[in-house]
């Protein structure tokens, strides 16, 4: 009834549980889509910044063509006393040259040092910023090419403005092509892209190549896009040219420490639910078995002191044969005898803790301690004709009390005294699913089980009687006289009987 009881008092807590984490994580989850929605606006905000402030930096640097064509209209054509002026627009360190193209062919280019392989560039031919340039002329427009590879050296952005003059009769006619180059990345260095990464976000300004159709990166933050993460783009325009600026979070959404943060509390939260309905159901479970317990109590009480006696019957039959063997060796050999003192005291505080223990229930660690300090005693005694092995791992559970070290006792003074040469005890123990189980085994004279069941032994009645007294606990033993003895004492871990085929 109690178990029944306790998992229905579970089934609640576990749906509380699960209805409270279910809103805590829909709430998470509406807040961090919010924050993705707030996020998006300010990566598109952020982009255009970027987008316009490249255009209108492009802008200032490529209307130094529209100077160059009002030089040749003021000039009629004439450039030739150009350099007299040219340091006004190479004031910059990025600006790698001016140069004019009559026919569409350089023949002039500021400053010339640096720049000689431009001389004889014809527009109309292939080459790298030539489509661009012949598409101005169609167009009769501003056009920028770039960044491309320059035939003097590196990269650079230019602009190509077409230039029409009016001859003597008054017709308009093509003169020729001004452009204006940049050095590239230098001319667009220092620009607010800098600065992005230092915001949580990374950038890239990206364009499609009309010289190949492919993919043309521009520009990128130190810490670049990372691979494969969902972009906010920003389209510029930029005179002929269309630019892209993808803005992304260095860190994608599900390594958010806001997301991990609220999933934590929304855990915690469903965890404190459960509890309080867990608590709440066991306090009224709590209530109705308070009426019961007065009975339950009187028979415990009535167990515990027929366990007390049991354990009573234990200990002097152990005591005997202890002292026994100390008096023989105080007279042979005192230094052993020292040492059997100091392990019966060891072995005498555990038995005085033993009397006080509610139930009758103890620790298998100590009560291995218990029958290790035994064994000590006897080996002192048996000398080499005595070995005990233990393969026991280091863990703790409860056990009735005295139920390992009798078993061990007669293993030594049925088993392997009367033995010739004596022989070897081993405890092993091993844990299963629903039990634990620690084994005695002993290569001693062994007995007939029959005989031992007719005739009545005082000590494996005791631990029979002790283990009958805890549910799941049983004891089993195989014995055969010359073969030696084993002992399987099983002790439960659910509370339930098992029974005794032993």
């Amino acid at each position: 009834m109690a178990g029944s009881a306790k998992r229905a008092a579970l089934a609640h807590a576990g749906r509380a549980f699960v209805l409270a984490l279910l809103i805590g994580l829909v709430l998470t989850g509406g807040v961090e889509w919010s924050r993705l929605r707030q996020e998006r606006d300010r990566m598109g905000y952020i982009a255009s910044a970027v987008g316009a402030e490249t255009y209108e930096f492009l802008l200032s640097e490529m209307s130094k063509t529209r100077v160059l064509e009002a030089y040749l209209l003021q000039t009629g054509g004439d450039y030739s006393d150009f350099e007299r002026v040219s340091h006004v627009l190479l004031r910059e360190a990025y600006v790698r040259n001016v140069l004019f193209a009559p026919g569409g062919i350089v023949e002039g280019v500021f400053p010339l040092e640096g720049n000689e392989g431009v001389l004889g560039l014809d527009m109309y031919g292939e080459g790298a910023g030539n489509l661009e340039a012949r598409a101005a002329i169609e167009k009769e427009e501003l056009y920028i090419a770039g960044p491309f590879p320059l035939i003097q050296g590196g990269l650079g952005i230019a602009g190509r403005l077409p230039v029409f003059l009016t001859d003597e009769q008054g017709r308009r006619y093509f003169w020729g092509i001004v452009s204006v180059t940049l050095d590239f990345p230098e001319a667009l260095e220092g620009n607010s892209l800098t600065r992005i990464n230092e915001q949580g976000y990374a950038c890239r300004i990206w364009r499609v190549n009309p010289d190949d159709g492919q993919k043309q990166v521009i520009l990128e933050t130190e810490q670049p896009l990372p691979e494969g993460a969902e972009t906010v783009d920003h389209q510029q325009a930029l005179f002929n040219s269309v630019w892209t600026v993808s803005l992304a979070p260095l860190k994608p959404w599900y390594l958010r420490t806001g997301l991990w943060l609220g999933a934590a509390v929304s855990l915690l939260v469903a965890l404190l639910a459960a509890a309080g309905v867990y608590y709440a159901g066991r306090l009224r479970q709590l209530q109705e078995e308070r009426s019961q317990r007065a009975i339950q109590q009187l028979q415990e009480q009535l167990e515990q002191e027929q366990g007390n006696m049991l354990l009573s019957q234990i200990r002097s039959h152990f005591f005997y044969h202890t002292l026994n063997a100390l008096q023989a060796l105080i007279v042979l050999k005192p230094e052993a005898a020292y040492k059997m003192a100091g392990d019966f005291a060891r072995y005498l505080r555990f038995s005085l803790d033993s009397v006080t223990a509610d139930g009758g229930i103890g620790s298998f660690r100590e009560e291995l301690r218990a029958v290790r300090a035994y064994a000590d005693i006897n080996q002192q005694q048996l000398g080499d004709r005595l070995h005990m092995v233990y393969q026991i791992p280091d863990v703790d559970f409860p056990i009735p009390l005295l139920t390992i070290q009798p078993i061990v006792e007669n293993a030594i003074l049925h088993g392997i005294k009367p033995k010739v040469g004596g022989g070897t005890v081993t405890l092993t123990l091993e844990e299963l699913p629903d039990h634990w189980q620690v084994t005695v085994t002993d290569d001693g004279t062994g007995f007939d089980l029959e005989a031992v069941r007719s005739g009545g032994s005082i000590g494996l009645e005791n631990v029979r009687r002790r283990m009958a007294r805890f549910p799941g606990s049983r004891m089993q033993i195989t014995s055969a006289p010359g073969s030696g003895t084993r002992v399987t004492l099983i002790y439960g871990k659910q509370g339930k009987n098992e029974g005794d085929p032993g």
